[in-house]
C-alpha cells in the first residue's frame, strides 16, 4: 500500500500493529450491553478498532445526571433513547461497519441471540444484567468481558468457556440501594480497556484478563491484579 493509500486508510496507524488481525476484527462482531458510562468508553474505541459488526443493546432515555460520564450525549440528547443516539454517532465514525442497535435488555433465555456474536462486552450496571450475561454467554460458549465502577475505582475481567466466571468474581448479587458516586473518568477507561480485551480476544494478540482480576484505583493511580479460580477448583 502507498503513502498515499495510508494516508486515507482509516486503520492506517493499526496496520502494521495488528497484522493479520485487522483483516479478522473486519469478519468479526461483537455484541455491547449497555450505552452508558462504561459503553462511552468502549463503544467508540471498539467500532474505531474495525470490528465489522457491532450491535448495542440499552432500553434507557438519557437524563441530565448521566453527562458526567456517559460522553456519547449532549443536553441536546436529553429524554433521547441512548441506543439510537449512539448507533447513529458510531455510524458515522465507522460507515463501512454494520452498527446496529435494540432497545431492550439481555436476559438470561438469549443464549440463542449471543450465539450470533463473537464477544460480549458487559457495560451494565445491573446485577441482574451481569446475572443475565453470566448465564447467556456460558450457554451460548461465547466470551465476555466484565467491568463494574465506585467512584475512583473500577474492577475488569474476561470469561471464557471453560474457565473462571463472574460468578467466581462477584460475591455481589443484590442491587445497591442507591446508585454508586463515579467520576467520569473512571468508566472512560475501564470502558476503553474493555474493548481492548474485545481486540485481544478476537485477534489472538496478547494476553487477555482470563483468570484474573485487574483492580484500578484512579485516586491511588495504581492498578494490581488478582488471580480468579473457579469455585471448587
Amino acid at each position: 500500500m502507498s503513502a498515499d493509500a495510508l494516508q486515507d486508510d482509516q486503520w492506517a496507524r493499526q496496520r502494521v500493529l495488528l497484522e493479520e488481525g485487522n483483516r479478522v476484527l473486519r469478519a468479526s462482531s461483537a455484541l455491547v450491553v449497555g450505552c452508558g458510562g462504561l459503553g462511552a468508553g468502549a463503544i467508540p474505541a471498539l467500532v474505531a478498532s474495525g470490528v465489522g459488526r457491532v450491535v448495542l443493546l440499552d432500553d434507557d432515555v438519557v437524563e441530565l445526571s448521566n453527562l458526567n460520564r456517559q460522553t456519547l450525549f449532549t443536553h441536546a440528547d436529553l429524554g433521547a433513547l441512548k441506543v439510537e443516539r449512539v448507533v447513529a454517532r458510531m455510524r458515522e465514525l465507522s460507515p463501512e461497519s454494520r452498527i446496529e442497535g435494540e432497545v431492550r435488555r439481555l436476559t438470561a433465555q438469549d443464549a440463542e441471540f449471543v450465539q450470533g456474536f463473537d464477544v460480549v462486552l458487559d457495560c451494565t450496571d445491573k446485577v441482574a444484567s451481569r446475572t443475565a450475561i453470566s448465564t447467556s454467554c456460558r450457554e451460548a460458549g461465547v466470551p465476555w468481558i466484565w467491568s463494574a465502577i465506585d467512584g475512583w475505582q473500577g474492577v475488569l475481567s474476561v470469561f471464557v468457556p471453560g474457565g473462571p466466571q463472574w460468578e467466581d468474581a462477584s460475591a455481589m448479587r443484590e442491587e445497591l440501594p442507591a446508585p454508586p458516586q463515579i467520576l467520569g473518568a473512571t468508566p472512560a477507561m475501564l470502558g476503553a480497556w474493555q474493548a481492548a480485551e474485545a481486540v485481544k480476544l478476537l485477534t489472538g494478540q496478547g494476553r487477555p484478563l482470563v483468570g484474573r482480576i485487574a483492580v484500578v484505583d484512579l485516586l491511588a493511580g495504581t492498578v494490581r491484579e488478582m488471580p480468579l479460580v473457579a469455585r471448587g477448583a
